[in-house]
């Protein structure tokens, strides 16, 4: 069985930052003619079609990822001292913040959104990620518990514009 090695030909710089393939290359096969006259013909539509950001915002989108990172792995960090984790436990436990989308792609125009996966260790439940209230009795006020994940966001002084897609 033949190993499987990462291809570093295909990592690239996005801002400050050096981006690789999360998966590895299925075949590992080099390019054929045909891929390269595409790969060639997809660069010069992107140049002549889609203004890239410049230096400057791509340093602040990076910025912006670091700060929404640690506020993702204090938020683990929270889920895990309520269900009663030691402390070494919860410090571990992580989360990961990975783009996705457009900017992932490093196709992204001025002002376009970042689109995110957050990966996180499986005692963070859908119900901890966005706060959702359950109970049948339509009479209560469903309010979002402010120590989900999407309630820290929405509420953190540096969001103005925030969509969690439930």
């Amino acid at each position: 069985m033949a190993q499987n090695k990462k291809d570093d030909t295909l990592k690239v710089k996005i801002g400050g930052r050096l981006v690789s393939p999360f998966f590895d290359v299925a075949d590992g096969k080099p390019s054929s003619s045909v891929e390269h006259t595409f790969d060639k013909t997809l660069h010069a539509f992107s140049k002549n079609n889609i203004p890239l950001e410049p230096d400057d915002g791509l340093k602040r989108r990076e910025r912006v990822l670091s700060r929404m990172e640690k506020v993702c792995q204090e938020w683990v960090k929270n889920v895990c001292r309520k269900q009663g984790l030691p402390r070494q436990v919860a410090e571990a436990a992580g989360g990961m913040l990975k783009t996705s989308g457009s900017y992932r792609l490093g196709v992204h125009e001025p002002g376009a959104d970042i689109d995110c996966i957050l990966v996180v260790p499986g005692m963070c439940s859908r119900q901890h990620f966005f706060g959702t209230v359950t109970g049948d009795d339509p009479n209560l006020t469903k309010e979002r518990d402010p120590d989900s994940l999407a309630e820290r966001i929405r509420s953190h002084p540096d969001v103005t514009n925030f969509v969690p897609v439930e």
